[in-house]
């Protein structure tokens, strides 16, 4: 049965991909006689976000169920920002859809090479970091924010595959740091089988995604980017050891959409 509904998603979901990208070039091609760069791309990522949330609370619930659970405790989010998430499975990526406001993601390399979403995330001005100096990201990141638009990352650069979070690399701390922006760290847990590293089957379960409270500049200004990385990192570990465990299996619960 897992294996019929896997395929059944995978199917559905491609016929999905062509039909949407099909219908947002359209829309977007006669956006371009009427509207700026700026409206389109603003767009593009609007329509990232809804096609990321058709495919995790519609499409993929034939293969697992996902919750939204805002945990900032009801502090104030400050746009621009940089959301800093740990890194699983290869779906982590459409899980940010749940995610406010206007974002490009940071990713590796491998999703610029996936047909028509690779496409999209290149359109759209996703970021691949590896293939840039710092000073050159340094550049992208400060246009982006005096666009307040935010940035998503995934420091490990790695997917983990467990409950403990890899290493951080340090740039989008010291990016976060020279123009002044709030640090959001936010954690995804049940994901490390949807699907393992090296195979396409998504296991059934429940995924959670925690959107922790928000670290603003003055929170953070007397650290170092190292410090910075170091104190995001263990506020990310700590919360995850602390309700791996406790996580509400309830099927039926109802989701938390922004």
């Amino acid at each position: 049965m897992v294996v019929f509904k896997n395929t059944v998603f995978y199917i559905l979901s491609a016929l999905f991909t062509i039909i949407a990208f099909c219908a947002g070039l359209f829309i977007l091609l006669l956006m371009r006689c009427f509207f700026p760069e700026r409206t389109i791309l603003s767009t593009l990522r609007s329509f990232i976000v809804l096609y990321g949330k058709c495919i995790v609370f519609g499409l993929g619930r034939l293969v697992a169920h996902v919750r939204f659970i805002d945990s900032t405790g009801g502090r104030e989010i400050n746009f621009p920002c940089v959301y800093v998430v740990n890194h699983r499975a290869a779906s982590d990526a459409f899980l940010m859809a749940v995610l406010p406001g206007e974002f490009v993601q940071i990713v590796n390399i491998w999703p610029f090479r996936l047909p028509i979403l690779g496409i999209c995330a290149k359109l759209a001005g996703y970021i691949s970091i590896r293939e840039m100096p710092f000073d050159d990201f340094l550049k992208i990141f400060r246009n982006l924010v005096q666009q307040k638009v935010s940035v998503v990352c995934f420091p490990e650069g790695t997917r983990s595959g467990s409950s403990r979070i890899n290493h951080f690399h340090g740039a989008i701390f010291r990016a976060a740091q020279s123009e002044k922006v709030s640090v959001i760290p936010v954690c995804i847990m049940g994901n490390e089988d949807k699907p393992k590293k090296g195979s396409l089957l998504i296991k059934p379960g429940v995924v959670d995604v925690h959107m922790l409270p928000p670290i603003n500049f003055a929170e953070y200004a007397h650290l170092s980017p190292f410090a910075l990385k170091k104190h995001v990192r263990k506020i990310m570990q700590d919360f995850i050891d602390a309700h791996e465990n406790r996580r509400v299996l309830h099927m039926g619960e109802k989701d938390s959409l922004i």
